[in-house]
């Protein structure tokens, strides 16, 4: 019998060794941003837009050595706060949450701290409008992509589907947190190793320069996604490309971090540039499996105006309860 104990405990002990469960990463952004201006000199325009999302995602390898991502949950609200109109006089906060109450404890809380993070456009504000949504998803497939071996990423479907919980179903106020996410994704698709170091045992110099960057189309689609009226009369059209500087920067052990920087002050439509872009890499030193993956863009005026979006697809640890 004691035979028959040791056998089992020598066969389960490298399950018990082993990592547990297949990787879990969180892929999320942000957007915020504002303007103010004049209409043909006479009108006041006052637009504020501020936009998150975040998705849990598994993680599994495909045999041509890309790993494939497929959605596992939603870990907390998403949502869309705007003013509406030219006049910024109306503030519309569209949510959505798997959850089934339509999370007013986080439409209330957001509303409440909004006025101290934008008193500019808060001041003018007189009538809140709060949509809230319903999430329809349908399993694994209803958030994928695919990420290959050089880091580029491809082949996203989004069929995660925010339903207004009121009728009718439609606000007529766009609301596409779910495709911004994965179209923000295509900023990421550029070289961020120096050629010598793609494979595992690579040495990286002391500073590189990533691929020429032109973000038009990508920032030009996503615009589109957020604002209607984008599609019909606004084209965003980067004047020049520009690099990232790259450097490794200090880790902790077992890990590589790669930081790339520029600040090109490049126009991109009506006097607002792409001031500063940050992307930052994290990867497991033996293998280069990825730990994290970021992007921060800054696009503003010379008097200051505009805003910022921030992609970060980070490895995450999921505590499983014990059955």
């Amino acid at each position: 019998m004691r035979k028959i104990h040791l056998v089992v405990l020598l066969l389960l002990l490298p399950a018990w060794l082993r990592p547990a469960g297949t990787p879990t990463y969180r892929l999320q952004y942000r957007i915020c941003g504002g303007a103010i201006s004049r209409l043909l000199l006479i009108f006041p325009l006052r637009i504020y837009y501020e936009a998150m999302a975040a998705v849990d995602l598994k993680a599994w390898p495909l045999p041509d050595g890309c790993t494939r991502f497929t959605y596992a949950g939603l870990p907390g609200p998403a949502y869309v706060l705007r003013t509406l109109g030219f006049s910024g006089k109306t503030l519309a906060l569209l949510s959505v949450d798997s959850r089934d109450d339509g999370t007013p404890a986080f439409a209330a809380d957001l509303l409440a701290r909004w006025p101290k993070k934008a008193p500019e456009f808060a001041e003018r504000v007189k009538t809140i409008k709060k949509f809230p949504h319903r999430l329809e998803a349908g399993g694994p497939e209803s958030f994928v992509f695919e990420r290959d071996a050089s880091g580029w990423y491809r082949n996203s479907s989004v069929r995660l589907q925010p339903r207004y919980r009121h009728h009718p179903a439609k606000t007529g106020i766009y609301f596409n947190v779910f495709p911004t996410l994965a179209e923000l994704l295509k900023l990421l698709n550029h070289r961020y190793l120096p050629d010598p170091a793609g494979a595992p045992g690579g040495h990286f110099p002391a500073e590189w320069a990533g691929d020429e960057l032109d973000f038009s189309p990508d920032l030009d689609r996503v615009a589109g996604l957020m604002e209607k009226v984008v599609k019909s009369m606004v084209t965003i059209q980067q004047k020049s490309p520009f690099r990232l500087k790259f450097r490794v920067i200090p880790a902790s052990p077992g890990e590589i971090e790669i930081c790339g920087e520029a600040f090109p002050d490049v126009p991109l439509w009506k006097g607002f540039m792409i001031r500063e872009v940050y992307r930052k890499v994290r990867l497991r030193a033996e293998d280069r499996m990825l730990l994290a993956d970021e992007i921060w863009v800054s696009i503003r005026n010379g008097r200051g105006q505009g805003g910022y979006g921030h992609l970060q697809l980070n490895k995450i640890e999921i505590v499983e309860e014990k059955q």
